[in-house]
C-alpha cells in the first residue's frame, strides 16, 4: 500500500489566517485510488523547518505532497528548502521562462525580474507545467521516495493534481502489495440514529472493514472503508457492503462522493426539463445561491426574491394581508401563497418558498426561535412543510436551505 503524507507551508496558515482545504481535497483524492494517508502536517515558512519536516515525514511514508511557499516573493521558500533537502541548485528551466513570457505579453507585459524568478527550479526535479498559473509543480524522486511540491492557490493544486499526479501515483498504489478504498454515501431526510437503526448491526455485513456515520445540518453521509490485498478486491467488497446498505436505505440515499444535494437536483431538473423559482425570507438568497453555484444553472433556474417584510411579501409577491395578519409570516397559509405567486411570477414548474425565525431574537412561544415553514408548488398542488431546528441563526438558515432542497428533490422523485 503506497503511504502518503501531506505537507502544508505557509505561516498564514499556521495562525489560522487561512483555512487548509488542500489538504482535505488532497487526502480525499488520493485516498480514492488506493493510497493509504499517514500524516498531515503544517507548518511555517521557514527552510530549515520544511527540511527537517521532509526528513521526518520520508521517514514514515513512501511520499510527500507539499503545498504552498512556490510564489515569486521572499517568503516563498520552499523551491530552497527542496534545494536543500535534495542537495541541489536552482537553474533556468527555460520552458518555465517561455511560458511566463507568453502569459504576460497577452496582458501587454512583460516578465518582471522577481516573476521571472519562478522559472528558477530546482534541476533534479521533474517540472510540472500549470494551466492555471504561473508556480509549476515539481516530482522529485530519489531512493524509492517521491516528493510533489505543488502551489498553495486551491484551483492550481487541483489543476496540477488532475493532470499530472493522480494517475501516477495511482499506477504506484496498484504496484504496492494491499490498497485501501473509500466510496461515501450521501442521504437527506433522516436522521443519524435512524439511519443506523435501518442499515442494522455492521458486524453483520462488513466483514473487517469500516463504516463511518458522518452527520451534518443538510444529511448524513456513510462513509464505507476497505482494505484488500488489490484494487480489484477492495473494488468489489465496496460494491458490496454498498449493495447491502443500498437494500435498507436507497430512499434516503441521493448520491455519493463528492455530490450534493443542491447538484443532484439540478440534474433532475435538467433531465425532466423544468424549472424552479425561489421566494426567501429567513435565508436571505441562501437558497438560490446553492441551486445556482453549479454551472448551467440558467437551463433550470429562473430567478428569485428574499421578501423579509409583511409588505415585501404583499407587494412583490401577492401575498394577501389578511393572511399575514391572520397567520402572519412564518404559516403555511404564507408560505404556500408564497410558493405559488413566485412559479407564476416566473413561470416555473416549481416555486419553493421560506420564511421562518432564523434567531437568535424574534421567537413567540407559539413560534420558537428556529421553526421555519417551507412550501413547494407547482401546476397542480401546493404543499407546505413545518420545521423546528435550534437556536443558532446560521445553522438553521443552513438547515432551512438543505430542507427545502430535499423538498424539491422529493417532488422530482414524484414521492
Amino acid at each position: 500500500m503506497l503511504s502518503l503524507s501531506v505537507l502544508t507551508i505557509g505561516d498564514e496558515i499556521c495562525i489560522g489566517q487561512i483555512v487548509n482545504t488542500n489538504a482535505s481535497w488532497i487526502a480525499d483524492q488520493c485516498t480514492r485510488i488506493g493510497c493509504k494517508i499517514s500524516i498531515h502536517s503544517t507548518i511555517g515558512d521557514d527552510i530549515q523547518i520544511i527540511v527537517n519536516e521532509l526528513e521526518r515525514l520520508l521517514s514514515q511514508s513512501d511520499a510527500v505532497i507539499i503545498t504552498g511557499g512556490l510564489g515569486p516573493t521572499h517568503d516563498d521558500v520552499t523551491k530552497d528548502a527542496l534545494s536543500k533537502y535534495f542537495n541541489d541548485s536552482l537553474v533556468l528551466h527555460q520552458p518555465t521562462l517561455d511560458y511566463l513570457t507568453s502569459i504576460y505579453a497577452k496582458r501587454g507585459q512583460t516578465v518582471s525580474e522577481r516573476n521571472a524568478t519562478q522559472a528558477m527550479l530546482p534541476s533534479k526535479a521533474t517540472i510540472l507545467s500549470n494551466s492555471r498559473g504561473t508556480a509549476s509543480g515539481m516530482w522529485f524522486e530519489e531512493n524509492g521516495k517521491i516528493v510533489i511540491s505543488l502551489p498553495g492557490v486551491p484551483t492550481e493544486m487541483k489543476g496540477l493534481m488532475e493532470e499530472h499526479i493522480l494517475s501516477h501515483l495511482s499506477k504506484r498504489a496498484d504496484e504496492t502489495e494491499g490498497v485501501q478504498l473509500y466510496k461515501t454515501l450521501l442521504t437527506t431526510g433522516i436522521t443519524e440514529a435512524n439511519l443506523a437503526d435501518l442499515i442494522g448491526d455492521p458486524k453483520e455485513f462488513l466483514n473487517g472493514s469500516s463504516l463511518a456515520f458522518l452527520p451534518s445540518y443538510q444529511g448524513v453521509r456513510l462513509r464505507i472503508g476497505v482494505q484488500e490485498n488489490n484494487k480489484q478486491n477492495a473494488s468489489a467488497e465496496l460494491e458490496r457492503i454498498e449493495y447491502y446498505i443500498r437494500k435498507r436505505a436507497n430512499k434516503f440515499i441521493f448520491g455519493e462522493n463528492d455530490q450534493t444535494l443542491a447538484s443532484v437536483v439540478a440534474q433532475l431538473l435538467i433531465k425532466k426539463n423544468q424549472t424552479v423559482s425561489v421566494a426567501e425570507s429567513c435565508t436571505g438568497g441562501m437558497l438560490g445561491a446553492a441551486l445556482t453555484d453549479i454551472s448551467g444553472s440558467s437551463a433550470y433556474f429562473e430567478g428569485g426574491v428574499q421578501v423579509y417584510s409583511y409588505s415585501a411579501k404583499h407587494n412583490i409577491l401577492n401575498v394577501r394581508p389578511e393572511t399575514l395578519t391572520q397567520y402572519g409570516a412564518v404559516s403555511k397559509e404564507t408560505v404556500e401563497e408564497m410558493a405559488i405567486n413566485v412559479r407564476k411570477k416566473f413561470g416555473t414548474t416549481y416555486g419553493i418558498s421560506i420564511s421562518g425565525i432564523a434567531g437568535p431574537g424574534g421567537g413567540l412561544p407559539e413560534k420558537p426561535v428556529g421553526t421555519v415553514w417551507i412550501g413547494i408548488a407547482d401546476e397542480y398542488k401546493v404543499s407546505a412543510k413545518k420545521f423546528v431546528f435550534g437556536n443558532e441563526r446560521s445553522i438553521n438558515r443552513e438547515r432551512s436551505v438543505g430542507s427545502a432542497l430535499e423538498m424539491l428533490y422529493r417532488a422530482l422523485l414524484d414521492e
